[in-house]
């Protein structure tokens, strides 16, 4: 399968469930960003997250997030002093979004349209921080290339936070039923995939609907973090949590599991 079929698809299913996502928050978020100490970080893993990005200087950089949708997070992010924010994303109608919270939030924050992987190369050794929230991982079949456009993107010594979902999770996203016990239904650890959503991607409402067709891959955390390391980003945090922001029934039952896990690096 080429990538061009990968992306393509991802972009019009992405477009397709961010509708969904607006018809489920309304205005909830453009009158929330009208407040000046607003922020989406509110969860009990949030807290992790913040926990970790109160250990950061912020004052005055430069950051970036990857796949930011409709630059929710971003705009939180930009409450720890950064003085600059730019969020890309491969869905329109998110980036669209975006731009109007920015404008009530009034942060120096702007969205780019874009597959990441084709990132403009006016953006080279400019951030001094990137950020990658959950789900980022998945849309992509090969780390390699996606953590090499995060290389050229950094300054050197600039700094990465992944928070992101455990690939444990992604075990049980092709339809298994812990009360049927369909093991054929597990997803392999060790297959790459792709996979497809078939019930949408409305994790915000939670409305099933017959998504478009849309391409995810299973990685291994072996797989991660070697692709981190090849690309000259050395890590110096690695910690899993029995904690998330997925709402699935599923995920709910995993209590005891790793559900998420936080990366914290370093180019070198």
């Amino acid at each position: 399968m080429s990538n061009k079929k990968v992306f393509e698809g991802n972009r019009a299913a992405w477009n397709q469930a961010s509708k969904y996502h607006q018809q489920a928050r309304k205005d909830s978020l453009l009158k929330g960003f009208e407040n000046p100490d607003f922020t989406t970080f509110n969860s009990d893993y949030d807290n992790v997250v913040v926990n970790k990005l109160k250990q950061i200087n912020f004052e005055g950089k430069i950051i970036a997030q990857m796949q930011c949708q409709n630059g929710r997070e971003l705009l939180s992010l930009m409450k720890f002093g950064a003085k600059e924010a730019i969020g890309f994303d491969i869905s329109d109608i998110a980036v669209s979004e975006a731009e109007q919270l920015a404008k009530a939030a009034k942060q120096n924050a702007k969205f780019v349209r874009t597959n990441i992987l084709e990132i403009d190369d006016k953006y080279n050794d400019y951030f001094d921080f990137i950020y990658i929230s959950e789900g980022a991982l998945q849309w992509f079949p090969d780390l390699h290339n996606y953590f090499a456009v995060l290389s050229r993107l950094l300054k050197k010594g600039g700094q990465i936070l992944i928070s992101e979902i455990h690939p444990f999770v992604y075990l049980f996203n092709n339809g298994f039923d812990f009360e049927k016990q369909q093991l054929d239904k597990l997803t392999s650890y060790f297959k790459k995939g792709p996979y497809h959503y078939a019930t949408g991607m409305d994790y915000v409402g939670g409305i099933e609907y017959e998504s478009d067709e849309c391409f995810w891959f299973m990685h291994k955390i072996s797989d991660i973090i070697s692709a981190i390391l090849q690309a000259d980003i050395e890590i110096r945090e690695f910690d899993e949590y029995n904690l998330g922001n997925a709402a699935d029934e599923t995920v709910k039952l995993l209590n005891g599991f790793p559900l998420s896990y936080i990366i914290i690096g370093r180019k070198k």
